[in-house]
């Protein structure tokens, strides 16, 4: 096929050709990924069947967008319904095998109709509950938890998920007290539609701010060289949180390890998420200022901080420190 399926051709035969041949070329696997889950289960389910000629605004406003806000789903995923949409009418514009954009007169619903969710966050005693409990011992001197240290090291550096399972020792500089961070591990599908998700590294990070160097404070420090004492083989290839068989480590089961240690520590959270969270929420109350906060959690702009943290109360920010 040399351009796009023709405008009286059905919407799913259309998107699926759209997403192919202009998106992929351009997307990170991730993101690809992201966009196809979007297409196959938000747009083309509802809309699959319509011809692209006659689909209207009103088809799109009421099948994707409201329907999509009513069953619950969040501003970001309608969002990408829209995104998704709009990209693929604009490209029928451009090739003129339509004349006019239906997306146009699309109302996308504004953020602070969605509910947002209250930022959690450890304690500064659950913080030290956790490094605790995490760094535990077996009568034989046996570390409880095979990914322990790598935890306390995630938790005092405020790496995203995807950056500290990517994380291999020769981004390690223990001499200079750094880490560099330079790329993610993502799960994503084989594009064939199987469900079933294989890990992948992409080397980059999420955003270009992502890549950057993070100092070690002292816990960090001593966290990771305990981990590297116990697991470190000399090649400076292997990844920090691997499997005892030397496979990639998936985010499923470092949310599981990490949750093993909340539930050991009493502590009510889920989740690597909160680890960084915690970090941020730990330097916010320390007094730093946002553009060096920003810089060590790879934040695409401040103002992304600012939103994050900022309207967290000042007062819980500063509780979270206490005794540390």
């Amino acid at each position: 096929m040399d351009g796009l399926t023709k405008a009286d051709g059905l919407m799913s035969e259309g998107l699926r050709y759209w997403s192919d041949k202009y998106k992929k070329p351009t997307l990170k696997p991730s993101s690809y990924d992201r966009l196809m889950q979007t297409i196959e289960y938000q747009i083309i389910p509802y809309i699959g069947n319509y011809m692209i000629q006659k689909v209207s605004t009103d088809d799109i406003q009421e099948s994707i967008i409201n329907r999509m806000q009513k069953q619950g789903l969040s501003h970001s995923s309608i969002k990408k319904a829209y995104e998704a949409l709009n990209g693929f009418f604009r490209q029928y514009v451009v090739e003129q095998k339509i004349v006019f954009n239906p997306m146009v007169g699309v109302i996308l619903p504004s953020k602070s109709q969605f509910n947002t969710k209250q930022l959690q966050v450890l304690s500064g005693d659950e913080m030290k509950k956790f490094v605790s409990v995490a760094a535990e011992k077996l009568k034989k001197g046996e570390c409880r938890y095979r990914y322990g240290y790598g935890l306390i090291f995630v938790l005092y550096t405020g790496l995203r998920e995807g950056e500290a399972l990517a994380l291999q020792y020769k981004h390690l500089d223990l001499k200079n007290r750094k880490v560099r961070i330079e790329q993610n591990l993502v799960m994503v599908t084989d594009g064939l539609g199987n469900k079933k998700r294989r890990p992948l590294i992409q080397r980059s990070v999420k955003t270009e701010a992502g890549v950057r160097e993070i100092p070690l404070c002292d816990i960090a420090l001593e966290a990771i060289s305990n981990h590297i004492a116990l697991y470190y083989t000399g090649n400076d290839e292997d990844y920090v949180f691997k499997t005892r068989t030397g496979t990639h480590l998936t985010p499923h089961n470092i949310s599981k390890a990490v949750n093993q240690v909340f539930k050991r520590a009493k502590i009510d959270a889920s989740g690597m998420h909160i680890l960084r969270h915690s970090f941020a929420s730990y330097l916010f109350a320390k007094g730093l200022e946002v553009k060096y906060i920003s810089k060590i959690l790879g934040h695409s702009s401040i103002q992304i901080t600012y939103d994050t943290y900022v309207h967290t109360d000042f007062e819980q920010l500063k509780q979270i420190v206490t005794a540390i």
